[in-house]
């Protein structure tokens, strides 16, 4: 899976309470985390050249939050229409809108707005 490096580089900067928000509990700093981003940024998102323990940190919150964002559904995470994942290519409007919802549930809100 290649790294969508303008993603990656939104959840470093105007994003990063979605990082905050990941790793809140759980005893990482969120710089700790920022600091692994920042560092695939400047290796172009090559993870093969991050040490084990930046690996790890990238493996726990960052991967997540590039490849697997649940969608929020239409009122509850239950209630997606789609496959309960946010589509790659939506990610960062998704990110930037605040809005963590598939192309199904954003067709169908759509469809009701219209209606």
């Amino acid at each position: 899976m290649e790294i969508d490096l303008n993603v990656l580089a939104y959840l470093l900067g105007k994003g990063k309470h979605y990082v905050e928000k990941a790793v809140q509990g759980t005893g990482y700093l969120p710089r700790t985390v920022l600091g692994v981003g920042t560092n695939l940024i400047d290796t172009d998102g090559n993870i093969d050249l991050l040490a084990p323990k930046p690996r790890a940190t990238y493996e726990k919150f960052l991967k997540p939050l590039l490849f697997d964002v649940p969608c929020q559904g239409l009122s509850a995470p239950e209630d997606c229409q789609g496959n309960g994942r946010i589509e790659g290519e939506l990610l960062l409007k998704s990110y930037r809108d605040e809005e963590l919802r598939c192309s199904a549930c954003r067709a169908a809100i759509a469809s009701h707005a219209v209606n």
